[in-house]
């Protein structure tokens, strides 16, 4: 029998799927995420949704700003933080009656889109991690990439939500963490001040945050070559969850 020496016919060329550009991306999150998410496990990617995100997140920072004014919002932080909120009322008010320069007024604009950048660093570091203890085929990169598209995406949905319920609500009632001000989770069933621990539980148990965790799942998957089973994937990023919740919770619980 002759062998068949035509390159042409005995190597069919492979040919990769047409990349995704961001737009369709960032609708396929939402409608499609199994291919989005091969695309991204592909090329990796991640700087347009994070420049989004970060104008959403300063957007929200600023509109709190607008909606609740200085000593509201100094009161309610001081009653927040562990280390001022047993200070007496005179303290408080001293604190309180101090002018604030423009940096400080403002300063919320510029630390909120790097606070959300090392979320998503640490997390990213923490999943890979995990995944490559159980056997993934991941780098950094990838991890990151994956990483802020299955969080972002839940996030500006959440946050453009904190927006408009900033302004329908009584500035009053806001909460200083503007997402706290969507009801999305079980800590509306108890009294954040008067259960401080149960609460931060609670709202631990979300629909956003499970959201994340199924995208995070499905991206994990998609990225780590086939290595990972959807079930391990959401095995992974449920540890990773549970210590983060633990430590929040302890954290409530010791002060």
């Amino acid at each position: 029998m002759e062998e068949n020496l035509n390159p042409a016919v005995s190597a069919a060329p492979v040919t990769e799927p047409a990349g995704l550009n961001f737009v369709q991306r960032l609708v396929g999150v939402y409608v499609e995420p199994q291919k989005t998410f091969e695309d991204i496990g592909r090329r990796g990617g991640w700087l347009a949704i994070f420049l989004i995100m970060a104008v959403v997140v300063c957007a929200m920072t600023y509109t709190l700003q607008v909606r609740m004014d200085h000593e509201t919002y100094m009161r309610k932080a001081l009653e927040m933080n562990p280390l001022t909120k047993r200070m007496s009322e005179e303290q408080k008010q001293t604190i309180i009656s101090q002018p604030q320069s423009a940096f400080q007024r403002y300063s919320g604009l510029i630390f909120a889109p790097i606070g959300a950048l090392v979320i998503y660093l640490v997390s990213a570091a923490a999943l890979l991690l995990v995944f490559v203890i159980m056997g993934g085929a991941l780098n950094f990169k990838k991890s990151l990439s994956v990483t802020i598209w299955g969080m972002a995406p839940p996030g500006l949905v959440l946050s453009l939500l904190g927006i408009l319920f900033m302004f329908l609500k009584d500035p009053d009632t806001l909460e200083i963490d503007p997402a706290s001000n969507v009801v999305s989770n079980l800590g509306i069933l108890v009294a954040q001040k008067e259960h401080p621990v149960l609460s931060s539980l609670l709202t631990s148990i979300d629909i956003f945050s499970f959201w994340t965790i199924f995208l995070l799942a499905v991206g994990f998957e998609a990225a780590s070559e086939r290595r990972l089973t959807r079930g391990k994937a959401m095995t992974g990023i449920v540890i990773v969850w549970a210590i983060y919740v633990l430590i929040k919770v302890g954290f409530k619980a010791i002060f």
